[in-house]
C-alpha cells in the first residue's frame, strides 16, 4: 500500500470533521476544568488525561455513525470510516510528529508496506493536537499522514490563524503540612554562633 493520499483521505474524514474538532476541544477543555490542573507536572500525565477524554468523547459521537468501525486493540483505539480510512487520536509537536513507544504496532502503524487489519488498501493516517508554545490551548488540530518518520502530508481542521488561546485560570495549590526538616549535625550551633 503506497503512503496514504489525501485526495482520498480529506472528503472522507471531512463527513465528520465537526465531530472530530468538537471531541478534540471538549477534552481539551476537560483538562482546564479538571482536578489535575496545576496539580499533575508531568506533560505525559496530561496527554493520557487528556487522550482518555478524547477517546471517551469520539466513542460516544462516532459510534452510532453508520460508517464508522471503531476498533478496540493493542491498548489503544483506532477508528475506520467508509471501510477506506483508519486514524488514531494523538497529541503532536509542531512540525507533525507523534511520540510513541516504538512497539511493533506503533511503528507498523506508519509503515505502509505492512497490512494492519487485513485491510490492505486502508489509508492510514493520525488526527492530532498541537498545542500553543505556552501549552495552554489548543493551536490546531490536523490530519497528518507519515511515512515512518517523515510527514507526508497535513492539513488542518480548523483556521489556525482563528483560533483563540484561552489561558487556563490555575486552581490554587492545596495547602500541605510542613515537612520535617531535615538538618545537617552541626548546623544548628553554626547558625547559633551566626545569629550571636
Amino acid at each position: 500500500m503506497p503512503t496514504p493520499n489525501q485526495t482520498v483521505v480529506a472528503p472522507i474524514l471531512g463527513e465528520i470533521s465537526n465531530e472530530i474538532v468538537e471531541v478534540v476541544q471538549a477534552a481539551w477543555n476537560d483538562w482546564l476544568e479538571s482536578d489535575f490542573l496545576g496539580v499533575w507536572r508531568c506533560k505525559r500525565s496530561r496527554a493520557n488525561f487528556v487522550w482518555e477524554q478524547i477517546i471517551d468523547r469520539a466513542y460516544k459521537a462516532l459510534s452510532e455513525r453508520e460508517k464508522v468501525h471503531i476498533i478496540e486493540a493493542s491498548e489503544t483505539i483506532k477508528f475506520l470510516i467508509d471501510d477506506q480510512v483508519l486514524f488514531r487520536f494523538k497529541k503532536a509537536d509542531e512540525s507533525g510528529r507523534t511520540a510513541n513507544v516504538a512497539t511493533q504496532m506503533a511503528l507498523a502503524f506508519h509503515n505502509h508496506d505492512q497490512d494492519l487489519f487485513g485491510f490492505a488498501q486502508i489509508q492510514r493516517v493520525e488526527v492530532v493536537y498541537k498545542l500553543n508554545k505556552l501549552e495552554t490551548a489548543i493551536k490546531d488540530i490536523c490530519v497528518v499522514a507519515r511515512d515512518g518518520d517523515h510527514v507526508v502530508w497535513e492539513y488542518s481542521l480548523l483556521d489556525a490563524d482563528d483560533v483563540v488561546a484561552p489561558l487556563p485560570v490555575p486552581k490554587p495549590e492545596p495547602v500541605r503540612p510542613a515537612a520535617k526538616i531535615v538538618r545537617l549535625k552541626g548546623a544548628t550551633e553554626e547558625r547559633k554562633q551566626r545569629d550571636k
